[in-house]
């Protein structure tokens, strides 16, 4: 938190986040997958295809400003992809991406059409950290490769598929994404 003087003399206090998206919020989310996708890191989004699924996206705010991007995609055969995840490269090893991820898990551990959640990573030990484990890339179903038709590297890809069962979080008693706080040992173990 942040609190500082404006020009008026009254205080503004800022609070660092993660949140929902907002439509107000694409031009930043897309400037960050741009970066990314440059050089191959991200599939690129169009601003259009990220207003129309803002309400997948989690933003990181810091003092008004999004300086780091994360998305569900949900619907295949109860997985939920964590994908588009990116966090300015003046804010790394702040501890966000992982913040970010954490809300990714406590948004799907929310759902009933989901049990497994899986990312296609260059980021194998940040997802360790968190449980997911590495799995056969053959293991997801196809309709999941889709989107790889526009990747640079669609015919010889390099990313690790990794993914952690969402069953043994939800049969916690009362598990609330204010009790998985409560338990970050079971999630980094």
């Amino acid at each position: 938190m942040l609190i500082a003087p404006t020009a008026s003399g009254s205080i503004k206090v800022y609070i660092d986040m993660v949140r929902e998206a907002k439509i107000e919020d694409a031009q930043a989310i897309q400037n960050l997958i741009f970066f990314y996708s440059e050089d191959g890191k991200m599939l690129f989004r169009s601003l259009a295809e990220i207003e129309e699924r803002i309400s997948d996206f989690l933003v990181y705010e810091k003092q008004n400003e999004i300086i780091g991007i994360c998305s569900l995609k949900f619907g295949w055969d109860k997985l939920v992809e964590i994908r588009s995840l990116g966090v300015d490269p003046r804010f790394h090893r702040q501890g966000i991406a992982t913040q970010m991820i954490q809300g990714s898990v406590e948004r799907a551990l929310l759902r009933d059409d989901c049990d497994t959640a899986f990312v296609l990573t260059y980021a194998v030990p940040l997802f360790t950290k968190f449980g997911f484990e590495i799995v056969d890339k053959m293991q997801l179903p196809q309709k999941v490769w889709n989107d790889c038709q526009a990747c640079l590297h669609k015919d010889n890809c390099d990313e690790t598929a990794m993914s952690l069962s969402l069953l043994p979080l939800k049969k916690m008693p009362s598990t609330t994404p204010t009790d998985l706080k409560d338990s970050e040992e079971f999630l980094y173990s």
